[in-house]
């Protein structure tokens, strides 16, 4: 699994911690973004593998992430996630594929480690 670069975007700085911590024990590069603004500067220069989009967002949705992702023309695998229920998860993984990106899956909060380990395993 080394090699992969996870770009993460949430506000939730014990949240970030976690998942950069989780992503560095499997060998990933990782990198949090606390505002949209930061995400999107560092999207194409930093070419993350997979990318970490948290749905509830201070001032936008992740839908609307999504979307941005997706006119950019990120090629990266998209790990949702969100302590959102079940139903909006799923539905924010269908808008990311209608969209035409790559979506590994959704990532609940809390969430286990090894959820995030599965969602990175392609990360070479």
């Amino acid at each position: 699994m080394s090699g992969g670069r996870l770009l993460i975007l949430d506000d939730d700085a014990t949240v970030a911690q976690t998942l950069l911590l989780g992503a560095q024990a499997v060998g990933c590069s990782a990198r949090h973004c606390p505002t949209v603004d930061e995400f999107f500067a560092a999207l194409a220069p930093w070419a993350p593998t997979h990318l970490a989009i948290d749905l509830g967002l201070p001032g936008t949705s992740g839908v609307e992430v999504l979307r941005r992702v997706a006119a950019a023309g990120c090629r990266a695998r998209v790990i949702v996630c969100s302590g959102a229920g079940t139903a909006e998860l799923e539905h924010a993984v269908a808008e990311a594929r209608v969209l035409g990106l790559d979506a590994a899956g959704v990532l609940p909060k809390p969430f286990r480690l090894a959820a995030l380990r599965a969602l990175l395993s392609d990360a070479t």
